[in-house]
């Protein structure tokens, strides 16, 4: 998030920014979906200990992941208001 100021010199390359921002995010949450559910998937295969070992570092990795996710979704939605208020000024 923006400090106590925010400088726009073009609010329509700030909207691009948003989208750009909005497009990205999306295409991590695929990923780390893909990630996890491939991970589940292996089910039996997770016999040895050192595997048992790298799905919990992969599930917990992607459920940190989702904590990111939130914050850029918070990061779009105040990219959104910010533009609202550009555009009524």
């Amino acid at each position: 998030m923006a400090g106590a100021r925010v400088l726009v010199h073009d609010v329509d390359s700030l909207e691009l920014f948003m989208e750009t921002l909005q497009v990205k995010r999306d295409e991590l949450e695929a990923l780390y979906d893909i990630l996890g559910s491939e991970t589940t998937n292996q089910g039996e295969n997770w016999q040895d200990p050192q595997y048992e070992h790298l799905k919990g570092l992969i599930q917990a990795y992607c459920s940190s992941c989702n904590s990111l996710l939130l914050d850029l979704d918070e990061s779009i939605e105040y990219i959104g208001c910010l533009i609202a208020k550009l555009r009524d000024i």
